[in-house]
């Protein structure tokens, strides 16, 4: 694997060297990310419950955050690279809408113990799912479930078990050999070949939003290269039930929830469900 990763690399440099020049400005030498924590919510109307709850043997750091006059509650299910304490683009802007917010770590995320993996993270899914319908006691008609990127799989795995008002899958993965065949420059791609595991195999978003019998938001910016839009046209063409597809011109993998086209479509989806 490290001489196919040299070999990337190798090529790569060759290619570029050849044919073009990359600027490297000095915004590009940092990667910001703001924290937020439970004093952000103190001249807010919203409380911060600093909570947890089992996932098999372990425990799962989680905020609640809550509004007295709001109905609905989002579950968020975050991307690979989620941790609530470095979420401070997201939560404050999906709380704009009006809504109630559970935010968790998955485990071996943050401060929770364990290793993640695909059987790991859905059964983490589930176990937030029944916090919010067993602890807290709230009706599944008034849960959203939403899942960013990798975590799009984490959402939609839970919601085709479960029930739910809706189903929120942004910048969504439709399975591992498509995110693999994208990984690699189409000029390379006659050099390297992926061996993905079994456990990733088998998850596949194509066929399992089949399964979901609630309404259903696609969102993803046009301009991702990570999980491009045609991604969630595609889950848009498979899912069977009422179902809206919204692509943000200006939006890339990670700052949608900063757009404000974004926010509207949300709270568009959000009205539709009432």
């Amino acid at each position: 694997m490290k001489q196919k990763i040299f070999f990337i690399a190798f090529i790569s440099a060759i290619f570029l060297q050849s044919c073009t020049t990359i600027d490297v400005t000095e915004k590009d030498a940092f990667d910001v990310k703001k924290t937020i924590n439970s004093s952000f919510f103190e001249d807010h109307s919203y409380t911060m419950e600093k909570t947890s709850f089992a996932s098999g043997d372990r425990e799962l750091e989680a905020w609640y955050i809550t509004h007295p006059d709001n109905e609905k509650t989002i579950l968020y299910m975050g991307g690979n690279g989620f941790l609530m304490q470095i979420s401070k683009h997201i939560i404050p802007n999906l709380i704009k809408n009006n809504v109630n917010l559970l935010v968790f770590n998955y485990r071996g995320y943050g401060n929770n113990s364990g290793e993640p993996g695909i059987a790991g993270i859905k059964q983490d899914g589930v176990a937030a799912y029944r916090f919010l319908t067993k602890e807290k006691g709230l009706d599944p008609r008034n849960i959203i479930i939403h899942g960013h990127s990798l975590g799009s799989m984490v959402a939609t795995y839970v919601a085709s078990k479960h029930e739910a008002s809706g189903l929120v899958l942004e910048s969504p993965v439709t399975d591992a050999r498509d995110m693999a065949d994208r990984l690699v420059p189409w000029f390379l791609s006659i050099f390297v070949k992926f061996d993905i595991e079994d456990a990733l195999k088998k998850e596949s978003n194509i066929d399992r939003v089949k399964e979901v019998d609630i309404p259903v938001l696609f969102v993803a910016g046009k301009k991702d290269k990570i999980t491009p839009p045609e991604m969630a046209e595609v889950l848009y063409e498979k899912a069977s039930q009422k179902k809206y597809l919204k692509i943000v011109e200006d939006g890339g993998h990670n700052d949608l929830p900063e757009k404000k086209s974004y926010r509207q479509a949300l709270a568009d989806f959000y009205r539709s469900l009432d």
